[in-house]
């Protein structure tokens, strides 16, 4: 009798700490692939579709029903590096620095104007109807495109050399560069850009990602740096998410962060400030180009080997 309960004494107390292990725990599983002719290299979303950028084409994918999927080519912006939309428009960034607007709502696609930058842009975004390019010649730029089909410019502020990658969030642009640098500027003011703060690490940095008062902020070999931004100018250091060997970029979503890394996806469980668990992972034959996290059920991937794959996140609290 007392050997049980002794037993049943151990039980309730280890059961906890059985439990808090297993929290927050995820199976991702390949439920679909779609292949391209050329290396597919980013995804936008955008009402339900999934847009994936190719070296040679741009498709729409739809996402709300990922086991019957179909996949559409849309000729008239083949050959853009970037795109971003706003409504039925879509901004399309080419190689020669011309973003030309298009609109979504005609068939096929139609052109209905262009805005020539005269200089090298890398990224666009558009966010809560305000246009951000990420200029190496000039910096920053931002147009006014509420009115979608007539841009116009409203301001620009330099930035560090080398960026590569921007996130727009509560009146604040954050700014990544390949020199290890990270740029925060109020953008409350379209017309009088004002940098807010700052933050170095002397390694490479790729795109980052910002939620409430996080960001995350990929850097390769040593993984995804966490900074509190809450108190700006200067951004405190929390700790590092470790990933495998390469991470370059990263998403947070319902509790969970999503670590695209050289040839897996990594998850994190947040249950809690300056708490992460790993959860699970992914792992790919081929490297990883870019992700996207479709409310918080399924990661669409994109891949060297020129394909698309779906994986389906399988909750086990």
């Amino acid at each position: 009798m007392k050997n049980a309960l002794l037993a049943i004494i151990i039980f309730l107390l280890i059961s906890p700490l059985f439990n808090s292990t297993h929290t927050g725990q995820v199976y991702l599983d390949q439920i679909k692939e779609v292949k391209y002719s050329t290396e597919p290299f980013d995804i936008v979303l955008h009402d339900n579709i999934a847009y994936v950028l190719t070296l040679g084409s741009v498709y729409s994918v739809t996402t709300v029903d990922p086991y019957n999927l179909t996949s559409t080519e849309i000729k008239p912006i083949s050959g853009a590096a970037s795109i971003a939309f706003i409504g039925h428009y879509c901004y399309a960034l080419y190689s020669d620095g011309v973003i030309v607007v298009y609109d979504f709502s005609k068939s096929p696609v139609a052109k209905k104007t262009q805005i020539n930058t005269n200089g090298r842009i890398k990224k666009i975004l558009i966010d809560n109807g305000y246009l951000y390019t990420i200029n190496e010649d000039a910096g920053m730029q931002v147009y006014d495109v509420n009115i979608a089909d007539f841009p116009v410019y409203k301001s620009t502020q330099a930035i560090p050399f080398n960026a590569n990658g921007i996130f727009v969030s509560s009146n604040k642009a954050y700014i990544s560069s390949s020199g290890g640098h990270l740029s925060i500027i109020n953008v409350t003011d379209k017309s009088s850009l004002q940098i807010v703060g700052s933050y170095s690490s002397g390694t490479s940095f790729f795109e980052p990602f910002v939620d409430g008062n996080t960001a995350y902020i990929p850097q390769g070999s040593t993984g995804v740096q966490v900074l509190d931004i809450s108190k700006l100018p200067n951004p405190k250091w929390e700790f590092n998410l470790f990933g495998r060997k390469n991470s370059h970029q990263v998403i947070a979503s319902n509790f969970y962060v999503w670590v695209a890394d050289d040839k897996s996806i990594e998850g994190f469980y947040n249950d809690a400030p300056a708490s992460y668990y790993f959860a699970g992972n992914h792992k790919f034959s081929d490297k990883i180009n870019r992700i996207a996290v479709i409310e918080g059920k399924y990661i669409y991937v994109t891949t060297k080997d020129k394909k698309l794959k779906i994986l389906k996140i399988d909750y086990k609290y």
